[in-house]
């Protein structure tokens, strides 16, 4: 039995290991990329400013703005993926709009992602529930952009909600690439990025979809999808109808 248990540690902790190598190397090419790009428009803006015209002053500067964006995404997933691996996270529940969410996730998703057809189809009975709004618009976010990222250009982005029984069941279906049904188990797994047997890689740290399970299991819902290659991926995520409480 002691031998059992200590090869099972020399399992983990080889596991482990693995796991720190793989967040360290993901994490320093995720880093290295937008940290180049502020950089090599940063000195050009720099060494060339009187050369440069206007219009490409602004070009480059939304090229920084827009690699800002991406670090501070890649360090919030980090954080928060250290604080419910620290059992340190916590939700704020307090009455939300669901459907408001939906809209203004769907409005802004399609703004950043103009050359998709971004919509939401929303049933009724959505009243408000109790959860953290924020969170919520944080998992719909990453399930569209997901969404947008593995779709080509000119399909089209649906999120659908519906009450069932004591929830709400939300669903964001792509016209995307699709996912082998040997893969569908592995999309919620830390690191885990699909484009890992694609040959397009997107980027991102594999963190969106565990984090996004994570905050539907914290909220006391589930996550799962329905996919097939070639014809796109279906996202559901569900959210229990609780009482309306007060919060202080």
């Amino acid at each position: 039995v002691e031998h059992r248990r200590a090869q099972t540690k020399v399992v983990e902790y080889e596991e482990l290991n693995r796991l720190k190598a793989n967040l360290l190397a993901t994490v320093s090419h995720e880093l290295r990329t937008p940290l180049a790009t502020i950089k090599g428009y940063a000195t050009m803006i720099i060494d060339y400013d009187r050369r440069l015209k206007r219009d490409e002053k602004l070009q480059h500067l939304r090229s920084i703005d827009k690699a800002a964006d991406r670090l501070t995404e890649l360090v919030d997933h980090l954080l928060d993926m250290s604080r419910l691996e620290a059992g340190l996270f916590r939700l704020d529940r307090q009455e939300t709009n669901v459907d408001r969410i939906i809209e203004e996730a769907v409005a802004e998703t399609q703004l950043r992602a103009p050359q998709h057809r971004v919509r939401a189809e929303l049933g009724g009975g959505l009243s408000p529930i109790t959860a953290d709004s924020k969170r919520v618009r944080q998992i719909l976010d990453n399930l569209l952009d997901n969404a947008v990222k593995y779709s080509e250009q000119g399909t089209e982005v649906v999120v659908r909600a519906r009450r069932a029984s004591r929830e709400l069941v939300i669903s964001v279906t792509d016209q995307g690439r699709g996912i082998p049904a040997d893969e569908t188990d592995k999309v919620f797994d830390r690191f885990y990025r699909i484009e890992q047997r694609l040959s397009k890689d997107p980027g991102g740290l594999g963190l969106g979809l565990s984090l996004s399970k994570a905050l539907v299991e914290a909220h006391g819902g589930r996550i799962s999808v329905a996919s097939k290659v070639g014809a796109g991926s279906t996202f559901y995520f569900t959210l229990p109808i609780l009482k309306t409480e007060k919060h202080k």
